[in-house]
């Protein structure tokens, strides 16, 4: 699976070939093609991109997602969830770009696309659900309107241009997070 992940991430979803990754891997063409159809490659490489490794487990359900949702603070939950995801920035942005080509040309992959941005964005209502059960939003924010304005900014293409264009370290992006969900959710009086 690395191997598919890094050519996606490297080449596109077009530019990758069954037997390129075959060759990456050091194994026979066939071998890939029993691990499944390039789309269900790019689908696996994407879910490990996000989850940061092959366990069935959801992002939210993670544990360190988990504890960072348990924080009993407005701030504090954000900065911890920050601190939890800022890494993923940098895998799953090329990813997620190979998987917005591949979806302009094949209609299954598209469909495959719309059912992850879907999810991304109940992710980010769980989200804002958790941080609205703390205190209030800033004024007039409902938590679907706040998990809208979060998945609208936070998307693979503002991963990609702070990790890749601006060359971000983990910190700087936990940084970025912790600052635009502070701003977009909170009140800026304390």
């Amino acid at each position: 699976m690395r191997a598919a992940a890094q050519l996606f991430a490297d080449r596109g979803y077009a530019g990758t070939t069954m037997q390129a990754i075959a060759d990456e891997a050091g194994v026979a063409v066939e071998s890939v093609y029993k691990a499944g159809s390039k789309a269900q490659l790019l689908r696996r490489a994407h879910d490990e991109a996000v989850a940061g490794d092959d366990r069935p487990v959801a992002l939210l359900d993670r544990d360190e997602l988990r504890a960072a949702l348990a924080v009993d603070d407005q701030r504090a939950l954000i900065r911890a969830f920050a601190g939890a995801v800022a890494d993923r920035a940098r895998t799953l942005s090329p990813i997620s770009r190979a998987y917005v080509q591949a979806a302009g040309a094949d209609p299954a992959i598209n469909a495959s696309w719309e059912e992850l941005e879907s999810q991304r964005l109940a992710d980010q209502r769980r989200l804002v659900e958790a941080i609205a059960a703390l205190g209030p939003l800033r004024p007039g924010l409902t938590v679907d309107r706040g998990a809208t304005l979060i998945w609208t900014l936070h998307n693979h293409q503002s991963g990609w241009l702070v990790t890749h264009h601006l060359g971000w370290d983990d910190e700087q992006v936990a940084d970025w997070i912790t600052d635009t969900l502070t701003a977009l959710l909170l009140s800026m009086i304390r």
